[in-house]
């Protein structure tokens, strides 16, 4: 909301005024002492419903993006991803200036951030799904867990960028904190749309193979010819079904994946922890006293960073687990499993020192966006290529699409529900968090149940396989 309050001044119950920043223009408790907050906002933001109407702004991108992301997977699977992801790139660009623009028309009806907010969750909507099966094209099932939790850091990094740059006009010309990244966006829409190349078959690149059944079915094929090559992500994987083209498949199809509705569910209690990291940190650091001193709105800004580091250390971190033991479920339980304490103790002690706030923080983010990034990145693309859609390789953005939708939905609800809770005490708003991912873990249980009951039917019919001098491929129970 700093974007709409420039000139605020904090002061005390008792009459002291502790710094200018940018706060609502009601009264907060923090630590047992009410802060008077005095804000010339921006209209019609200045009214005494102010902050509800910007509640509503981030409920209304977040619901059309939550409905745009489901229509724009199933587009993607059909048109080409290039023009489509570029296409919708420009779109953010224009829409995101026109916030802008706002402001240096002194523009003050609610109907123009609503039509531009509207228009932006649209249009970012045909991002993700788009992305996801692309970089899934390019890498196969032994890697993919590494390869796309460093590939998705770029969520995080954009995250601090979108903290960072817009920070440096916050608190003035707040039009400029929406032309300055519209222009990024921009040059990046471009050289997507010169440079992208969708396919392996685009530059005559073999498609690495994507399950396991294609991986057993390519040991036997080897041990018939007795060819030694590499088993996994090989130029010689080149999935044969493949070379007849693909139908894309419908969302009621996508649904009836195994898995899908179970980490479509967990992804909407965990990505409504995130979003109400994202939207509420700063505001929170803002608005707290850490180590016995408050941190203004820039200083806030700058340490919400410390979350994204964590999401990027934590999506790297499931990443190399599920690449190492397949186990995706059971990563995602084990982290949401320790978010919950963690976001109690960060509560609890974050005010403590500025050392254990940051401490905590990259804690909070490893294990709250750990599962978040691996279920809308690697498990997305394993799903999108179930061996039960018999070679269909045109899922893999309806799945995310379907997955993310749903995710959104709660990145809707987290925020707001905050906005409601938050006049009740901060601890509550952790408390509905803490709730939030243990029903994220309840909803991966069925999984869990079935890989752990895969694991032990493994290992007792397990095969090992070597090979003899001449490169044949000998198995062995």
């Amino acid at each position: 909301s700093s974007l709409y309050t420039p000139n605020c001044t904090l002061g005390f119950e008792d009459g002291t005024y502790a710094s200018n920043n940018a706060i609502p223009s009601h009264s907060l408790i923090t630590n047992d002492t009410r802060l008077i907050g005095s804000c010339p906002q921006w209209e019609p933001f200045n009214e005494q419903n102010g902050s509800h109407l910007l509640g509503v702004l981030d409920v209304v991108f977040l619901f059309c993006y939550a409905i745009g992301v489901l229509i724009s997977g199933y587009i993607a699977e059909r048109v080409n991803k290039r023009y489509f992801l570029s296409g919708g790139m420009l779109g953010i660009a224009v829409f995101t200036a026109l916030m802008g623009v706002i402001y240096f028309a002194k523009l003050h009806n609610y109907a123009y951030f609503l039509i531009f907010q509207i228009l932006n969750g649209i249009a970012q909507s045909t991002g993700w799904p788009t992305v996801v099966a692309i970089v899934s094209n390019w890498y196969g099932k032994s890697k993919r867990g590494f390869i796309m939790g460093v590939w998705n850091s770029h969520t995080s990094l954009g995250n601090m960028l979108g903290s960072v740059i817009p920070g440096f006009w916050a608190q003035g010309d707040w039009g400029w904190s929406f032309i300055v990244p519209a222009i990024i966006a921009g040059i990046v829409a471009v050289l997507v749309f010169l440079t992208l190349v969708v396919d392996p078959d685009e530059v005559d690149c073999a498609k690495p193979r994507q399950n396991d059944e294609e991986i057993e079915q390519s040991i036997f094929e080897q041990s018939a010819s007795g060819e030694r090559e590499q088993l996994l992500d090989s130029p010689d994987m080149t999935n044969q079904n493949h070379s007849g083209g693909s139908k894309a498949i419908t969302i009621l199809d996508a649904l009836k994946i195994e898995g899908v509705i179970s980490f479509s569910l967990a992804l909407f209690f965990n990505k409504l922890v995130s979003y109400t990291f994202l939207f509420w940190l700063p505001f929170y650091l803002d608005n707290i006293l850490i180590g016995g001193k408050r941190y203004g709105g820039k200083e806030a800004a700058f340490l919400s960073i410390f979350f994204d580091i964590g999401g990027i250390i934590g999506g790297v971190l499931a990443g190399i687990v599920i690449d190492k033991t397949g186990a995706k479920a059971l990563t995602c339980v084990t982290m949401l499993g320790i978010s919950i304490p963690i976001l109690f103790l960060y509560q609890l002690y974050g005010t403590q020192s500025l050392a254990i706030n940051i401490t905590l923080m990259i804690l909070s983010g490893i294990t709250v966006n750990g599962p978040y990034a691996l279920i809308t990145t690697a498990v997305s693309a394993e799903l999108g290529h179930n061996p039960s859609l018999r070679g269909n390789q045109e899922a893999t953005a309806t799945v995310s699409a379907i997955i993310d939708s749903t995710g959104s939905l709660g990145a809707a609800l987290g925020p707001l529900l905050a906005g409601f809770i938050q006049p009740t005490g901060w601890m509550n708003v952790f408390y509905t968090m803490m709730a939030s991912e243990f029903l994220s873990l309840l909803a991966l249980l069925f999984p869990l149940k079935k890989e752990i009951r895969g694991y032990f039917q493994r290992r007792s019919t397990e095969r090992t396989y070597s090979f003899d001098r001449n490169g044949n491929v000998i198995a062995s129970a």
